[in-house]
């Protein structure tokens, strides 16, 4: 489906993106002594990070009795979908792909924001390639995912460098797909972000051109939707406690995550390691400042003609869950 249209529950299943198209994973389990029958809380994660997060967390403050159910997502678009069909109750994702979202119309509330160092936010190149610098991309191809933080990276980045886009060809692939094209030398260079940067660093030989230290506001979000803030409001709270608790605990310890994560994912151990030592989510207080760096995400994308002229995210956020 393509963005920057309305999108719709059959839509979204027409395109194939529904939870049976998902990875599935085993649910997680909270207790407590109410014996009241559980509720259920549809989470959408990406690459396994939130469920190897809890995992990883040994929490003391159980809260309310409900019961998780995980889907793997390979990047943030399909959360998006998957929360505006609300086929999910909760997703994980970056501050690009949730400004491109509200542009499409998607349905979807910031529920909680974290911030981290962009450091796992990378422009990747061979380094026996033909660019060596950001100016060198004139001319030359580089992929990323529509409306990712790869692609906002890719616009601030030529920004910065004075090169006007289209002087620049954007190839919008899949993450495994544009490293692919990038090792046979189809296109010259790649945005994205971990675990994928690390992946192609440690594994790939590949090179960073540019990261997003810096450069973007470093925002990520857990979305969640109209419906499920009427119907399970005190859930997604719960959950959003979780999240942060075990957020706080492990950039303590980073190392134990990242042990978690490379078990869960399969993602190797040095990869996964790099990967959270500098990601470093810190979670943050949804205020004036954390909405004006995500307008000013949206007014990149304008000024590029991506559809979000005239958008205000205020609205898009949910600061009294």
């Amino acid at each position: 489906m393509a963005w920057g249209r309305d999108w719709s529950r059959r839509g979204f299943l027409r395109a194939g993106v529904g939870l049976g198209a998902v990875i599935a994973v085993p649910a997680l389990l909270t207790g407590c002594d109410d014996k009241k029958a559980p509720g259920v809380l549809k989470v959408g994660d990406q690459r396994g990070g939130l469920q190897a997060l809890l995992s990883a967390y040994p929490d003391d403050k159980p809260g309310l009795d409900y019961q998780v159910e995980w889907a793997q997502f390979p990047n943030a678009a399909p959360v998006i979908e998957a929360l505006n069909a609300r086929a999910i109750d909760v997703g994980a994702v970056g501050d690009a792909p949730f400004g491109f979202g509200l542009a499409g119309k998607a349905q979807v509330k910031a529920v909680a924001a974290y911030r981290s160092s962009g450091a796992g936010t990378a422009i990747l190149v061979k380094g026996d390639g033909p660019v060596r610098t950001v100016a060198d991309l004139a001319g030359h191809t580089i992929a990323t995912s529509k409306g990712s933080i790869g692609h906002f990276l890719v616009l601030r980045a030529l920004a910065e460098a004075g090169v006007p886009v289209d002087r620049v060809t954007i190839a919008f692939l899949a993450p495994n797909d544009a490293k692919a094209a990038l090792l046979a030398g189809s296109i010259d260079a790649w945005a994205t972000w971990d675990p994928y940067t690390a992946l192609g660093e440690l594994h790939d030989g590949l090179t960073v051109l540019v990261n997003a230290e810096g450069r973007m506001p470093g925002l990520s979000y857990l979305l969640s939707t109209p419906a499920a803030l009427s119907q399970r409001r005190d859930l997604v709270r719960d959950f959003v406690g979780r999240i942060n608790r075990a957020r706080d605990f492990t950039r303590a310890q980073p190392d134990k995550y990242a042990a978690v994560f490379a078990e869960q994912t399969g993602v190797p151990a040095e990869v996964a390691l790099l990967m959270i030592r500098r990601t470093n989510f810190q979670p943050v207080v949804i205020d004036d400042g954390i909405i004006a760096d995500q307008q000013s995400v949206v007014d990149q994308f304008a000024k590029v003609g991506l559809g979000c002229d005239g958008l205000d995210v205020r609205p898009a956020f949910e600061r009294s869950l």
